[in-house]
């Protein structure tokens, strides 16, 4: 075993790794050391060897993990996020949006939500043009609420224009307003159809919101009808040529998307 040692060691000196007052050195411990210490001294570099070397594997390995996180750490980080609706459109058909984010309602319907409102898209009646539109509430929303009662629906599709009705003296006029605006849009845009206010009573006295606009009730005209009607209780209910929509708040906004589902053909009643 010792002359191995020196043998290395000569090797070590003859490229230059020890000077040779080094060299002497340990040249001399080795040839005074005891056979058995220098297999002792031998199995503890061999150890130490083994040790480093196990070191650097680890190290190595960290430094692979390091760059692996780092690269698709980065290619998510500059993932570029939707920046259309049509963009988010074409992730949720591809199913890549989380469910409050967007869905196929029936597999059929996209729906994406976007500044806290959904979006879907959809062809007019005659099926010629592809619209976009925004609603409060989704067909998950509103799968509660149920229509009663049947339209007539072919006095609907021919009617140019439609009453919009609601009590003038009634505590809810500000969501009446508000569901109002959602469904006369919809219904100027997607189907052509002019609104024309009216009351449901004669408040002139009091108010100046039916000054000069028709009294019109489901039950005084043959002509389409909205009613917005104040009830502790979220309904809609179609009555031939009436749709009447109850309730309180928000439940008014709920009751006009419910409504424009179902024209739509999104939803049964």
């Amino acid at each position: 075993m010792k002359h191995l040692k020196l043998k290395a060691l000569e090797k070590s000196y003859e490229e230059g790794l020890l000077n040779e007052d080094e060299y002497e050195k340990k040249k001399k411990e080795i040839e005074d050391m005891p056979e058995d210490k220098v297999e002792k001294l031998e199995e503890e570099e061999v150890k130490d060897v083994k040790l480093k070397s196990d070191k650097i594997l680890i190290v190595i390995i960290i430094i692979i993990v390091a760059l692996f996180v780092a690269i698709f750490g980065l290619r998510y980080l500059t993932q570029e996020e939707p920046k259309t609706i049509d963009d988010l459109h074409a992730l949720n058909l591809e199913g890549k949006l989380k469910e409050d984010q967007g869905y196929l309602y029936k597999g059929i319907y996209s729906f994406v939500k976007f500044d806290d409102v959904w979006y879907t898209q959809f062809k007019s009646p005659k099926g010629t043009i592809l619209y976009d539109f925004n609603f409060r509430y989704s067909p998950r929303d509103l799968e509660d609420i149920k229509i009663n009662g049947g339209l007539d629906i072919e006095k609907f599709n021919d009617a140019k224009q439609y009453y919009a009705t609601f009590n003038p003296l009634g505590n809810e006029l500000t969501y009446i307003r508000l569901a109002r605006l959602d469904y006369d849009v919809m219904m100027t845009r997607i189907f052509q159809k002019i609104p024309v206010s009216a009351c449901d009573r004669n408040a002139s006295n009091s108010t100046t919101a039916c000054s000069g606009i028709p009294i019109i009730t489901c039950e005084n005209t043959d002509d389409i009808v909205v009613y917005y009607k104040e009830s502790d209780e979220l309904g809609v209910e179609y009555k031939d040529n009436c749709i009447i929509i109850s309730g309180s708040g928000f439940d008014f906004v709920k009751g006009v998307d419910r409504v424009l589902y179902n024209l739509y053909g999104i939803m049964d009643q």
